[in-house]
């Protein structure tokens, strides 16, 4: 990874790790000061920071560039 001092930052998610148990890994997020996002909107509804995607259970971030990461929790 480098640097970039000409790039911008993208709302759409850049990355995305997939965890074992998504409640915990937001769990701690908060714990260490990780603010996850909240989102409300057509298709996109998260409750206390973790949306239900069918497939998953997905939370957001938003790193210090503005860029949106991702964490999924596969169902089944």
């Amino acid at each position: 990874m480098t640097h970039s001092t000409t790039g911008t930052a993208d709302e759409q998610t850049q990355a995305s790790w997939r965890v074992q148990d998504v409640r915990a890994e937001v769990a701690e997020l908060r714990s260490r000061g990780v603010t996850i996002e909240e989102y409300d909107m057509p298709g996109l509804k998260t409750e206390d920071g973790i949306a239900d995607l069918g497939f998953a259970w997905a939370a957001w971030i938003v790193d210090p560039g503005k860029n949106a990461l991702g964490i999924l929790q596969f169902k089944g």
